[in-house]
Protein backbone atom coordinates (compact mmCIF):
# COMPACT_ATOMS: atom_id res chain seq x y z
CA UNK A 1 0.00 0.00 0.00
CA UNK A 2 2.80 2.86 0.77
CA UNK A 3 4.27 1.88 -2.55
CA UNK A 4 0.93 2.88 -4.23
CA UNK A 5 0.42 6.07 -2.25
CA UNK A 6 3.74 6.82 -3.44
CA UNK A 7 2.90 6.29 -6.93
CA UNK A 8 -0.53 8.29 -6.55
CA UNK A 9 1.12 10.75 -4.99
CA UNK A 10 4.13 11.11 -7.77
CA UNK A 11 1.30 10.98 -10.36
CA UNK A 12 -0.56 13.89 -8.79
CA UNK A 13 2.24 15.97 -8.55
CA UNK A 14 3.30 15.48 -12.36
CA UNK A 15 -0.40 16.27 -13.01
CA UNK A 16 -0.46 19.15 -10.81
CA UNK A 17 2.71 20.55 -12.70
CA UNK A 18 1.07 19.99 -16.50
CA UNK A 19 -1.79 21.77 -15.35
CA UNK A 20 0.93 24.46 -14.24
CA UNK A 21 2.75 24.41 -17.55
CA UNK A 22 -0.58 24.40 -19.60
CA UNK A 23 -1.48 27.78 -17.16
CA UNK A 24 1.61 29.29 -18.58
CA UNK A 25 1.24 28.54 -22.09
CA UNK A 26 -2.31 29.85 -22.22
CA UNK A 27 -2.78 31.94 -25.13
CA UNK A 28 -3.21 35.60 -23.20
CA UNK A 29 -5.95 38.25 -23.90
CA UNK A 30 -4.55 40.85 -25.60
CA UNK A 31 -6.28 43.99 -25.55
CA UNK A 32 -7.89 45.60 -28.74
CA UNK A 33 -4.95 48.29 -30.23
CA UNK A 34 -5.60 51.81 -29.96
CA UNK A 35 -6.43 53.91 -33.40
CA UNK A 36 -3.25 55.56 -33.96
CA UNK A 37 -5.22 58.76 -35.37
CA UNK A 38 -8.26 60.15 -36.69
CA UNK A 39 -9.27 59.14 -40.16
CA UNK A 40 -8.93 61.96 -42.12
CA UNK A 41 -12.45 62.18 -44.00
CA UNK A 42 -12.26 64.87 -46.77
CA UNK A 43 -16.07 66.32 -48.37
CA UNK A 44 -16.09 68.88 -51.06
CA UNK A 45 -19.04 70.33 -51.60
CA UNK A 46 -20.38 71.64 -54.89
CA UNK A 47 -24.20 73.49 -56.23
CA UNK A 48 -25.73 70.52 -55.36
CA UNK A 49 -24.00 67.90 -54.32
CA UNK A 50 -20.88 66.26 -52.13
CA UNK A 51 -18.11 64.24 -52.91
CA UNK A 52 -16.76 62.54 -50.26
CA UNK A 53 -15.85 58.32 -49.52
CA UNK A 54 -18.41 55.99 -49.90
CA UNK A 55 -17.15 53.98 -46.51
CA UNK A 56 -15.14 54.68 -43.82
CA UNK A 57 -13.87 52.60 -40.51
CA UNK A 58 -15.73 53.60 -36.91
CA UNK A 59 -13.69 55.25 -34.68
CA UNK A 60 -12.55 59.08 -34.33
CA UNK A 61 -12.92 60.92 -37.47
CA UNK A 62 -11.73 64.09 -39.02
CA UNK A 63 -14.03 65.88 -40.95
CA UNK A 64 -12.15 68.45 -43.48
CA UNK A 65 -15.57 70.26 -45.19
CA UNK A 66 -14.17 71.78 -48.55
CA UNK A 67 -17.02 74.20 -50.20
CA UNK A 68 -16.38 74.80 -54.17
CA UNK A 69 -19.69 76.59 -53.81
CA UNK A 70 -20.66 79.00 -55.69
CA UNK A 71 -23.18 78.51 -52.90
CA UNK A 72 -22.32 78.50 -48.84
CA UNK A 73 -22.57 74.97 -47.55
CA UNK A 74 -21.78 73.03 -44.49
CA UNK A 75 -22.02 69.62 -43.63
CA UNK A 76 -24.41 67.81 -41.66
CA UNK A 77 -24.10 64.34 -40.46
CA UNK A 78 -27.25 62.10 -39.75
CA UNK A 79 -27.20 58.36 -38.19
CA UNK A 80 -29.46 56.25 -39.93
CA UNK A 81 -30.99 53.53 -37.18
CA UNK A 82 -33.37 50.42 -37.41
CA UNK A 83 -31.55 49.35 -41.33
CA UNK A 84 -32.61 52.78 -42.70
CA UNK A 85 -31.13 53.97 -45.92
CA UNK A 86 -30.76 57.22 -47.51
CA UNK A 87 -33.60 56.59 -49.61
CA UNK A 88 -36.01 55.99 -46.44
CA UNK A 89 -34.42 59.28 -44.96
CA UNK A 90 -35.41 61.39 -48.61
CA UNK A 91 -38.56 60.04 -48.13
CA UNK A 92 -38.84 61.24 -44.61
CA UNK A 93 -38.00 64.57 -45.00
CA UNK A 94 -40.75 65.43 -47.71
CA UNK A 95 -42.88 65.16 -44.88
CA UNK A 96 -44.00 67.77 -42.42
CA UNK A 97 -44.14 67.86 -38.72
CA UNK A 98 -40.76 66.42 -36.60
CA UNK A 99 -38.58 63.55 -37.97
CA UNK A 100 -39.09 60.45 -37.52
CA UNK A 101 -36.75 58.62 -34.18
CA UNK A 102 -34.59 56.68 -36.54
CA UNK A 103 -32.63 59.85 -37.40
CA UNK A 104 -30.31 61.04 -35.14
CA UNK A 105 -28.34 64.85 -36.01
CA UNK A 106 -24.57 63.90 -35.09
CA UNK A 107 -22.67 67.07 -36.27
CA UNK A 108 -20.38 68.02 -38.27
CA UNK A 109 -18.37 71.36 -39.99
CA UNK A 110 -20.96 73.91 -40.24
CA UNK A 111 -21.01 76.91 -43.39
CA UNK A 112 -17.85 77.83 -44.96
CA UNK A 113 -17.94 80.58 -47.77
CA UNK A 114 -17.38 79.12 -51.03
CA UNK A 115 -14.14 79.88 -51.78
CA UNK A 116 -12.22 76.89 -51.94
CA UNK A 117 -9.86 78.06 -49.47
CA UNK A 118 -11.51 78.54 -46.32
CA UNK A 119 -12.03 74.92 -45.00
CA UNK A 120 -14.19 73.82 -41.52
CA UNK A 121 -12.92 70.77 -39.41
CA UNK A 122 -14.79 68.70 -37.05
CA UNK A 123 -13.93 66.01 -34.99
CA UNK A 124 -16.78 63.18 -34.46
CA UNK A 125 -16.34 59.66 -32.72
CA UNK A 126 -18.70 57.14 -35.10
CA UNK A 127 -19.60 53.83 -34.24
CA UNK A 128 -20.44 51.45 -37.43
CA UNK A 129 -23.40 52.13 -38.90
CA UNK A 130 -25.71 53.83 -41.59
CA UNK A 131 -25.19 57.42 -42.23
CA UNK A 132 -26.49 60.35 -44.45
CA UNK A 133 -24.67 63.51 -45.45
CA UNK A 134 -26.54 66.54 -46.09
CA UNK A 135 -26.50 70.19 -46.46
CA UNK A 136 -29.66 72.03 -45.34
CA UNK A 137 -29.26 75.38 -46.01
CA UNK A 138 -31.89 76.91 -48.41
CA UNK A 139 -31.84 78.87 -51.19
CA UNK A 140 -32.79 82.37 -51.68
CA UNK A 141 -35.97 80.95 -51.99
CA UNK A 142 -35.94 78.82 -48.75
CA UNK A 143 -35.71 75.27 -50.44
CA UNK A 144 -32.51 73.52 -48.57
CA UNK A 145 -30.10 72.16 -50.30
CA UNK A 146 -30.38 68.29 -49.76
CA UNK A 147 -34.35 69.01 -51.85
CA UNK A 148 -31.87 69.51 -54.66
CA UNK A 149 -29.89 66.60 -54.47
CA UNK A 150 -27.43 67.69 -52.05
CA UNK A 151 -27.48 64.49 -49.91
CA UNK A 152 -24.74 61.56 -49.95
CA UNK A 153 -25.10 58.07 -48.19
CA UNK A 154 -22.07 57.32 -46.08
CA UNK A 155 -21.31 54.01 -44.22
CA UNK A 156 -19.49 53.30 -41.26
CA UNK A 157 -18.02 50.18 -41.10
CA UNK A 158 -16.14 48.09 -37.59
CA UNK A 159 -13.01 48.32 -36.05
CA UNK A 160 -11.38 46.12 -33.79
CA UNK A 161 -9.15 49.29 -32.94
CA UNK A 162 -10.66 51.73 -29.60
CA UNK A 163 -11.12 54.82 -31.32
CA UNK A 164 -8.66 57.60 -30.31
CA UNK A 165 -8.98 60.08 -28.25
CA UNK A 166 -10.37 63.77 -29.31
CA UNK A 167 -7.62 66.50 -29.62
CA UNK A 168 -7.70 68.51 -26.05
CA UNK A 169 -10.16 71.58 -26.05
CA UNK A 170 -9.03 74.63 -24.17
CA UNK A 171 -12.39 75.95 -24.91
CA UNK A 172 -15.46 74.58 -24.38
CA UNK A 173 -19.07 75.63 -24.85
CA UNK A 174 -22.35 74.69 -24.08
CA UNK A 175 -25.65 74.89 -25.72
CA UNK A 176 -28.92 75.18 -24.62
CA UNK A 177 -32.36 76.55 -25.17
CA UNK A 178 -31.63 79.32 -25.74
CA UNK A 179 -27.99 80.62 -24.94
CA UNK A 180 -24.16 79.79 -25.37
CA UNK A 181 -22.14 79.53 -22.99
CA UNK A 182 -18.12 80.10 -23.25
CA UNK A 183 -15.69 78.69 -20.92
CA UNK A 184 -11.80 79.34 -21.74
CA UNK A 185 -9.97 82.23 -23.55
CA UNK A 186 -10.73 82.62 -27.05
CA UNK A 187 -7.46 84.36 -28.14
CA UNK A 188 -6.23 84.92 -31.51
CA UNK A 189 -4.59 81.90 -32.51
CA UNK A 190 -5.19 78.15 -33.19
CA UNK A 191 -7.72 76.79 -31.23
CA UNK A 192 -9.59 73.27 -30.31
CA UNK A 193 -12.93 74.23 -29.08
CA UNK A 194 -15.69 71.87 -27.65
CA UNK A 195 -19.26 72.07 -28.22
CA UNK A 196 -21.59 70.53 -26.11
CA UNK A 197 -25.13 70.55 -26.49
CA UNK A 198 -26.80 70.86 -23.16
CA UNK A 199 -30.18 71.57 -24.27
CA UNK A 200 -33.44 69.02 -24.51
CA UNK A 201 -33.92 69.84 -28.33
CA UNK A 202 -31.39 69.75 -31.10
CA UNK A 203 -28.92 73.04 -31.64
CA UNK A 204 -25.87 74.28 -33.73
CA UNK A 205 -23.41 76.60 -33.27
CA UNK A 206 -22.39 78.95 -36.56
CA UNK A 207 -19.29 80.63 -35.86
CA UNK A 208 -19.01 83.96 -38.42
CA UNK A 209 -16.86 86.50 -38.70
CA UNK A 210 -18.54 90.00 -37.75
CA UNK A 211 -17.91 92.87 -40.34
CA UNK A 212 -16.84 95.93 -38.43
CA UNK A 213 -20.01 97.45 -36.58
CA UNK A 214 -22.31 94.29 -37.42
CA UNK A 215 -23.63 92.23 -34.52
CA UNK A 216 -24.46 88.13 -34.67
CA UNK A 217 -27.65 89.84 -34.56
CA UNK A 218 -27.32 91.46 -37.82
CA UNK A 219 -26.14 87.91 -39.74
CA UNK A 220 -29.19 86.23 -37.89
CA UNK A 221 -31.29 88.77 -39.48
CA UNK A 222 -29.61 89.10 -42.75
CA UNK A 223 -29.85 84.76 -43.32
CA UNK A 224 -33.43 85.04 -42.21
CA UNK A 225 -34.58 87.65 -45.07
CA UNK A 226 -33.58 85.69 -48.06
CA UNK A 227 -29.50 86.66 -47.93
CA UNK A 228 -30.02 89.98 -49.21
CA UNK A 229 -27.36 92.44 -50.00
CA UNK A 230 -23.91 92.11 -48.68
CA UNK A 231 -23.60 90.10 -45.71
CA UNK A 232 -22.67 91.33 -42.28
CA UNK A 233 -20.60 88.87 -41.30
CA UNK A 234 -18.24 85.39 -43.07
CA UNK A 235 -19.65 81.92 -41.79
CA UNK A 236 -16.27 80.06 -40.74
CA UNK A 237 -17.37 76.79 -39.34
CA UNK A 238 -18.44 75.67 -36.12
CA UNK A 239 -21.40 72.68 -35.46
CA UNK A 240 -24.13 71.82 -37.59
CA UNK A 241 -27.23 70.46 -35.60
CA UNK A 242 -26.42 67.82 -32.33
CA UNK A 243 -28.43 65.91 -31.00
CA UNK A 244 -29.59 66.54 -26.92
CA UNK A 245 -26.41 65.21 -25.21
CA UNK A 246 -23.81 65.26 -28.20
CA UNK A 247 -21.06 66.96 -28.52
CA UNK A 248 -18.33 67.46 -31.34
CA UNK A 249 -14.95 68.96 -31.60
CA UNK A 250 -14.07 71.48 -34.02
CA UNK A 251 -10.53 73.04 -34.97
CA UNK A 252 -10.45 77.16 -35.80
CA UNK A 253 -7.92 79.66 -36.38
CA UNK A 254 -9.00 83.14 -35.02
CA UNK A 255 -7.76 86.58 -35.91
CA UNK A 256 -8.08 89.78 -33.79
CA UNK A 257 -11.74 91.10 -34.04
CA UNK A 258 -15.66 90.69 -33.41
CA UNK A 259 -16.95 86.93 -33.92
CA UNK A 260 -20.66 85.86 -33.49
CA UNK A 261 -22.44 82.16 -32.50
CA UNK A 262 -25.50 81.89 -33.78
CA UNK A 263 -28.21 78.76 -33.62
CA UNK A 264 -30.70 78.94 -37.07
CA UNK A 265 -31.98 75.19 -35.96
CA UNK A 266 -36.46 75.39 -36.01
CA UNK A 267 -37.65 75.24 -32.42
CA UNK A 268 -39.51 71.77 -31.37
CA UNK A 269 -42.66 74.08 -30.09
CA UNK A 270 -42.99 77.19 -32.63
CA UNK A 271 -40.57 75.71 -35.78
CA UNK A 272 -39.43 79.41 -35.47
CA UNK A 273 -35.17 79.53 -36.08
CA UNK A 274 -33.88 79.53 -32.47
CA UNK A 275 -31.87 82.90 -33.18
CA UNK A 276 -35.64 84.61 -32.72
CA UNK A 277 -35.44 83.06 -29.60
CA UNK A 278 -32.45 85.23 -28.78
CA UNK A 279 -29.66 82.63 -29.27
CA UNK A 280 -27.23 84.50 -30.72
CA UNK A 281 -24.05 85.90 -28.94
CA UNK A 282 -21.20 88.06 -29.58
CA UNK A 283 -18.33 87.34 -28.91
CA UNK A 284 -14.83 89.48 -28.78
CA UNK A 285 -11.39 87.82 -29.41
CA UNK A 286 -8.20 89.79 -28.51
Amino acid sequence: MAGSRSRWTSLGTLAAACALAAAGCAKKEVPPAMQAGPNHVIVTATDFAFSAPDSISAGLEMFHLVNKGPSVHHLQLVALDSGKTVADLGAALKNPGPPPAWIRWIGGPNAVIPSGVDTAVAYLTLPAGNYALLCVIPDAAGMPHFAKGMVRALTVTASAATPAMEPHADVVIHLKDYDFTVLGNLTAGAHNVRIVNDGPQPHEMLLVALAPGKTAKDFGMWADGGMKGAPPAKPMGGATMIAPGGHQTVSVVFAAGNYGLICFVPDAKDGKPHVEHGMVKDVKVG
